[in-house]
C-alpha cells in the first residue's frame, strides 16, 4: 500500500497535481535554534489554517510562521483543495508517522481552497500564494520555507532532486534530506 502511494504521489506530482480544468465535481536559509531531535516515530505536524473575522490571511500566516521558527522548527506550506485527487493522496501520506529524524521539527501550515472560497477571501489565498510561485490555479503546491519565509524549495522542484540523487522521492524523505546540518 505504501509503496503504490509512493509511485502515485510521485507521478501524480511529476505530472504537475491538478489545475482549475481537472476540478471534480465532488466537493468533498538554516533554523536559528535546532532543537534536539526525538527518536521514534512521529506524525506530520500539520496546523490547517482558516479564515478568521479578525485577521487577514498573510498577517495570521506570518504569525505562525515567525511562532514556528521561533520554536526552532522549519515551515511548510502547504495549498491544496478538496476536489484534488494528489491532493488528498497527499492529505493521507500527512496521517502516517514516521522516523522523528525525517520529519520531526518540521510545522506544515496547510490552506485549502474551499475554506477561503465559502469565506469569500480567495484574493488572500492566493496573495500569500504568489509570494512563491505566479501559478494560483495548480495544486497541491507544498514548499518547504526557509527561516526568513523565502522559498527554500518546492515539492516538485524536491521530486527532480531527490530522483536525481538516487533517493526515493517521497514526503518523509525530502524533509530529511533538506534538514540542516549540524
Amino acid at each position: 500500500m505504501r509503496a503504490r502511494f509512493r509511485s502515485i504521489l510521485a507521478l501524480g506530482l511529476i505530472l504537475g497535481g491538478c489545475g482549475p480544468a481537472e476540478q471534480a465535481t465532488n466537493k468533498t536559509a538554516p533554523v536559528a535554534a535546532a532543537k534536539p531531535v526525538e527518536t521514534g516515530d512521529v506524525g506530520y505536524e500539520l496546523r490547517r489554517l482558516r479564515p478568521r473575522d479578525e485577521e487577514k490571511l498573510a498577517g495570521m500566516f506570518d504569525r505562525l510562521h515567525a511562532a514556528a521558527v521561533k520554536d526552532g522548527k522549519r515551515v511548510a506550506v502547504l495549498f491544496g483543495a478538496d476536489w484534488c485527487e494528489p491532493c488528498r493522496e497527499l492529505e493521507a501520506e500527512l496521517g502516517n508517522k514516521h522516523p522523528a529524524d525525517k520529519i520531526g521539527g518540521v510545522q506544515i501550515l496547510e490552506l485549502k481552497e474551499e475554506d477561503w472560497t465559502a469565506a469569500t477571501r480567495m484574493a488572500e489565498f492566493d496573495e500569500l500564494r504568489l509570494r512563491w510561485t505566479d501559478n494560483t490555479g495548480s495544486y497541491p503546491l507544498m514548499i518547504l520555507l526557509a527561516a526568513d519565509g523565502k522559498k527554500q524549495e518546492e515539492m516538485k522542484e524536491a521530486i527532480d532532486r531527490l530522483n536525481t540523487a538516487g533517493i526515493q522521492p517521497t514526503l518523509a524523505n525530502w524533509l530529511a534530506d533538506t534538514r540542516p546540518a549540524g
